[in-house]
């Protein structure tokens, strides 16, 4: 797949682009291709450098750093430098040779060779040597090595733990380290103590319990339980595969931000309907709303507002965009519009390979379509002067709630009439 990057030097006015095949390039081969597409020669008596457009101060300093494609820098020559060496130009570009960096082979190499010099010099045998000599040397030699391992242990700092002063005060039972209202420890579900005191740490016959808080749920779901029921009844409650406590019919015990058991009592299957509900009556009033605005658009002749590539006849919704061999109506070929959806123009394009569906021209990338802003502006004022004629407001921009109440009283007054 070809790919792009804008630059433009600092002197010039105008963008010079840069294909390349793949997501990214780096900006070693960037350098070397600028180079070669302006003819600056061999590179020995200038440098280049590159900076991001919207941070001119900042440069691209690495060789390897990779710039994705489609993005726009800017490119400055400069006089070579040769006070750190001859490598300080932009003649290993042209050559192909990336710049080595000395410091890391430098310090590379002298810490191998510290790490040689600091392994003990251990006994070799000749090639004659027996296989027990052999064996018996591999057991000396472990025993040098841990030896010296000993040693090196032996120079250590010890370091010693210091409890600290909240430590020192939870294990006295200081009244400060008391846990503020509504906090609940969640290994044995009380809350006069936080978790790190809690006296069942210390216990490894006890089994925790997984109870979760009622955050989110309104007190009238709720039904409290008492402590004793669920601490002692051990009959009544059991856990799940997830470690929830659970009673008989398979409800969840919670915490409230008292400290008090309780069980939710909301109705999961007519919750799921009331949701179905509220999905159905959304669909059925954004179907009605389209068919609504595709009758003013055909009205009044506005055929620039259908997208031509999907299946239904659908208004055209932001973002709009167009191809750049097509930008518009007086293009029109094969299709009766020439502005279409984002989410159309681009699968079209991926399943036609790439190519124009209006003109058919080839290597129409989805980086290169045009945003129409102009047409979503005037899309957006034809609606809004309309507004009256369709009768009703864009679901989309709509609560649910909202959407299926309105669905209800026109429902309604179609059974009273």
């Amino acid at each position: 797949m070809s790919s792009v990057i804008y630059y433009r030097f600092l002197h010039q006015k105008n963008k010079s682009i840069i294909h390349f095949d793949g997501t990214a390039i780096s900006v070693f081969d960037l350098k070397r291709d600028i180079i070669s597409q302006n003819n600056l020669g061999t590179g020995q008596d200038f440098n280049l450098r590159l900076y991001h457009a919207e941070q001119p101060d900042l440069e691209y300093e690495l060789d390897n750093d990779v710039i994705p494609r489609s993005s726009y820098v800017l490119a400055k020559r400069s006089p070579a430098s040769y006070k750190t060496g001859k490598f300080n130009n932009a003649s290993r570009y042209v050559s192909g040779k990336p710049r080595l960096n000395r410091k890391v082979i430098n310090t590379t190499n002298a810490n191998a060779s510290a790490a040689v010099n600091s392994m003990p010099t251990l006994p070799q045998l000749g090639e004659d040597a027996s296989e027990e000599d052999k064996i018996k040397l591999m057991f000396e030699n472990q025993s040098n090595v841990w030896a010296q391992t000993q040693d090196e242990l032996a120079q250590h700092k010890m370091v010693y733990y210091k409890p600290t002063a909240a430590a020192t005060a939870a294990g006295t039972g200081n009244k400060e380290d008391q846990p503020p209202p509504g906090y609940i420890c969640y290994r044995c579900g009380k809350k006069d103590h936080w978790i790190k005191n809690c006296p069942t740490n210390n216990d490894p016959n006890f089994e925790g319990k997984k109870i979760m808080r009622t955050t989110g749920i309104p007190k009238s779901y709720l039904k409290t339980i008492s402590k004793e029921e669920v601490e002692k009844n051990s009959g009544s409650f059991t856990t799940n595969d997830n470690g929830d406590v659970i009673d008989n019919d398979g409800n969840a015990i919670l915490i409230t931000d008292e400290g008090e058991y309780a069980i939710a009592m909301a109705d999961s299957k007519t919750w799921m309907n009331y949701q179905t509900k509220l999905q159905n009556a959304a669909m059925k009033s954004k179907q009605e709303y389209e068919s609504r605005l595709i009758g003013i658009v055909d009205k009044y002749n506005k055929p620039q507002f259908v997208d031509a590539l999907s299946v239904t006849r659908k208004v055209l919704k932001p973002p709009i965009y167009t191809t750049p061999c097509c930008p518009d109506l007086s293009k029109l070929q094969k299709l009766a519009n020439v502005y279409h959806n984002q989410d159309e123009i681009e699968n079209v394009l991926i399943e036609n390979d790439f190519h124009c569906p209006n003109c058919g021209k080839d290597d129409v990338y989805i980086d290169s379509l045009i945003h129409a802003e102009s047409l979503e502006k005037e899309l957006q004022e034809f609606i809004e002067s309309k507004d009256a004629e369709i009768g009703m407001k864009d679901p989309s921009k709509r609560s649910l709630e909202d959407v299926a109440n309105d669905e209800n009283g026109v429902d309604a007054k179609k059974q009273k009439v």
